[in-house]
């Protein structure tokens, strides 16, 4: 037989580890977002921003579409002086809010459900007969750490010859460069609120590929590379919560500047592109909490697979 005191002490000691199990156990909510399930893994390093990453290339048949998404987006979020740079130079850039707008859904090929029609982490095409009517879209997803940068190549293939001017101690200066491709160097760093703060970097590779050492968390490494010009004043910095988008896309197919470089191509007929950036999550570093050890070194630069 149990005594009545020994079975007070279980029901005591079992309510207390019900309660302590309770306050361990938390399961992550999903995202708001309008696309998929994105909610945080259970191992997700700290200091980590997971960014979904969508390039579009619009039929010729698109253009008033594309003009309704300038129009949904907003573009007053950036600097005055720095949106004047960049229509400048051809850029444009705007954000939308974590609700998929009327044009960038239908420019995303998304369903009914608010999903997009291809499986996540892979790269889809339509064929060449869909092409006529819908857009090709390449969807990636990074999880960046503040060491990181994702380089993302909207075309594979280069301009045989490009010029670009830039102004020095108030003289315009113009330089040609062999060979010219377009990167977008995107970087993050997470908000203690959640939020991220997003870069990206315009630069153009040119040229032929040379053997380079640059130092790579204190080590010195060698790799061949071709040579990078950076627009520095043009760096775009940006704090999106999650669910909200990044647009960023040519001002016009015949702008002038290296907004056409990145997003223009005129081979059998016009072929423009535009990216989407969408942050997923943003899991910032916490003080009382042990960091797990970063995977990738300083200073590493991860090319996105694209197809042309």
């Amino acid at each position: 037989m149990i005594k009545p005191t020994n079975l007070i002490f279980w029901l005591i000691l079992c309510g207390i580890c019900a309660n302590f199990s309770c306050n361990l156990i938390k399961f992550p909510k999903p995202s708001g977002g309008p696309i998929a399930n994105t909610s945080v893994p259970l191992n997700q390093p700290t200091d980590t921003v997971s960014v979904e990453i969508f390039i579009v290339r619009l039929t010729p048949h698109q253009n008033e579409l594309l003009q309704q998404l300038w129009r949904e987006v907003d573009e007053q979020s950036l600097p005055p002086q720095l949106r004047r740079e960049l229509f400048a130079e051809g850029f444009r850039v705007g954000i939308l809010g974590n609700l998929l707008s009327p044009a960038l859904a239908q420019l995303l090929n998304v369903s009914a459900d608010g999903r997009v029609d291809m499986p996540w982490g892979e790269i889809q095409e339509v064929s060449v007969a869909d092409a006529v009517r819908e857009p090709t879209v390449t969807r990636n997803i990074r999880n960046l750490l503040p060491t990181m940068r994702a380089l993302v190549k909207i075309f594979d293939t280069p301009l045989p010859e490009q010029v670009f001017f830039r102004e020095e101690n108030g003289m315009t200066h113009g330089q040609t460069y062999m060979d010219a491709i377009g990167l977008l160097c995107v970087s993050a760093t997470a908000n203690k609120d959640g939020s991220a703060q997003i870069q990206i970097v315009p630069e153009v590779e040119h040229g032929v590929s040379e053997l380079r050492v640059r130092p790579v968390s204190g080590m010195v490494v060698q790799e061949t590379s071709r040579p990078r010009y950076s627009f520095e004043s043009l760096m775009v910095s940006q704090r999106l919560l999650p669910g909200q988008w990044l647009i960023m896309g040519a001002t016009t197919p015949n702008a002038a500047g290296a907004g056409k470089t990145f997003f223009v191509r005129r081979h059998t007929g016009l072929e423009q592109r535009f990216l989407a950036i969408r942050l997923i999550s943003a899991t910032p570093a916490a003080a009382a909490q042990t960091t797990i050890p970063q995977t990738a070194p300083s200073g590493t630069e991860i090319m996105m697979p694209e197809r042309n």
